[in-house]
């Protein structure tokens, strides 16, 4: 297990999503990262032991929701976390990393938020790749949201690689949420913006009624 599958399995989880993890995903991982099949009786036995505290497939389902969450977990095809996932394929993103990622330097030096932080931008278009961030890129309301945010937590240290990736899975779960404002196109699951054409918004479009009627 790398040292970013670690700092995943470090965000707030529950024990048993990082078990379902450690001891059923990653045993399965391969170099070809073609998916693992996920069997339900399987995890049931695996988490469960001697007390069955879960017992249905959507709570299954939870678990990986939190896995995906993190960025540990991609599934194939059409899914929903409302539902049993029993049968569907998993991929493990940070499985395979590219090696690049365990620069020595960007795991030393622990640092709070600082006004003029900026992400490592080739570790963030590889962290984007990796947990599936649609569209690698960022921009300055996005960025000053996450500094803004950590600048009220100074108690709180991170190194280079782990403030990249906490940014990274901000705007993963921001893009998630239904945009606040402008016109954008859902791709799977994520929020993005219209990649051709004029788009108004509702201002606009009243002013345009407006004196198009006079």
């Amino acid at each position: 297990m790398n040292s970013l599958e670690i700092n995943a399995l470090s965000q707030p989880l529950s024990n048993e999503a990082r078990v379902l993890y450690c001891l059923y995903l990653r045993p399965l991982a391969d170099a070809s990262n073609t998916g693992i099949n996920i069997n339900n009786k399987l995890i049931l036995a695996l988490l469960n032991g001697h007390q069955p505290r879960i017992q249905l497939g959507r709570e299954i389902s939870a678990l990986f929701e939190e896995l995906h969450q993190v960025g540990l977990i991609n599934i194939v095809g059409d899914y929903s976390f409302n539902r049993s996932l029993n049968n569907h394929a998993v991929l493990l993103p940070l499985s395979n990393i590219n090696v690049d990622l365990e620069d020595v330097d960007l795991h030393q030096q622990h640092q709070k938020m600082s006004l003029n932080w900026r992400p490592n931008l080739s570790l963030f278009t590889q962290v984007c790749q990796l947990v599936g961030v649609i569209e690698a890129y960022f921009d300055a309301d996005e960025l000053g949201e996450f500094i803004a945010y950590w600048l009220g937590r100074p108690e709180v240290l991170q190194t280079p690689y782990q403030w990249t990736q906490k940014f990274v899975l901000h705007l993963k779960q921001r893009r998630i949420r239904t945009p606040a404002q402008g016109a954008k196109s859902k791709v799977g699951h994520q929020w993005v913006e219209p990649k051709a054409g004029i788009e108004f918004d509702d201002n606009v479009k009243k002013l345009v009624q407006k004196y198009s009627e006079k």
